[in-house]
């Protein structure tokens, strides 16, 4: 038996193995596209996984969902202490090194309608507050700070005594009160919105320094924040959050082109083994004939 005709069906069962393999692998994705003639469809057509790709995309969200992502896992994650400082470091970072104004981080409001409308809010809290306030005492404690010593002056003493400047301190007290309630709205809501303008316009860490606010204070609050937020709303967070729908929707939103590339992005090696692997099985397949 000369060499050629021992190496010849050696390589050409190897070829076929090599071949099949191929193909086979190459049909998982192709053709991308059903064809017909006529109203025929063509067998094998489209490849298996373009023809399967919503019962596989329903699949391996579920593999997602319930065994690589699941909602115990994310919860772990999300409320360990690792994760908790970052994020609270991340949202400082992004509210203290912001450089533009503070008004380009709220929401759109044609003539100032936002502050319009807190400082409506905060001028009408001041006002209950100085209504609490009990003005008789008050304008008595600032006559006899501003005229007490003018008391002392007997021709004075004669026109403001008897009674006379208690009389003129609840006259006095009464008008406040009445000018608080009738003009205090719009002395007040115009001073108030002013100063939020005047904060709108500047970034948020040139106002924690008017307002003497350290970056440690900031900190702790955020902290505090961010640990109610993963610790008593992270569950109904993650509820809403659907990740099987996620990732199948994702599979079923890609074209078999996107998919091809996907799966061998993962498998590419792997699959490319199984090629050369016909092509060994092959080649031991051709090695046993040529001995029977």
């Amino acid at each position: 038996m000369d060499l050629l005709h021992i190496i010849l069906p050696i390589a050409l069962c190897a070829a076929i193995g090599y071949g099949t393999n191929y193909i086979a692998i190459k049909m998982l994705f192709r053709p991308r596209k059903e064809m017909r003639i006529g109203s025929f469809r063509v067998p094998f057509t489209p490849g298996v996984i373009p023809r399967n790709k919503p019962r596989i995309a329903a699949a391996v969200g579920k593999a997602v969902s319930e065994t690589l992502l699941t909602r115990e896992d994310m919860t772990a994650r999300l409320t360990q202490a690792g994760f908790r400082e970052k994020l609270t470091d991340s949202i400082q970072d992004a509210l203290t090194e912001q450089s533009a104004p503070l008004s380009a981080l709220l929401p759109c409001q044609e003539e100032g309608e936002l502050t319009q409308e807190i400082s409506q809010v905060i001028g009408g809290k001041i006002l209950d507050g100085l209504k609490k306030v009990d003005m008789n005492a008050l304008v008595a404690e600032v006559a006899q700070t501003s005229f007490g010593d003018l008391l002392g002056n007997p021709m004075i003493a004669m026109f403001l005594g008897g009674g006379m400047l208690d009389n003129l301190c609840q006259k006095l007290s009464a008008g406040v009160s009445s000018y608080l309630e009738e003009k205090g709205p719009e002395l007040v809501a115009p001073m108030v919105k002013e100063e939020l303008d005047g904060m709108l316009d500047k970034p948020i860490r040139e106002n924690l320094d008017d307002l003497g606010i350290p970056e440690e204070a900031l900190r702790n609050l955020l902290e505090a924040v961010v640990g109610h937020v993963l610790e008593n709303n992270i569950q109904s967070v993650l509820g809403s959050l659907d990740v099987k729908a996620v990732v199948e929707d994702k599979i079923n939103d890609m074209d078999a082109r996107e998919l091809e590339d996907l799966v061998l992005s993962v498998m590419k090696n792997e699959l490319q083994a199984i090629v050369n692997l016909g092509a060994v099985i092959g080649a031991v397949i051709g090695v046993v004939n040529i001995f029977i």
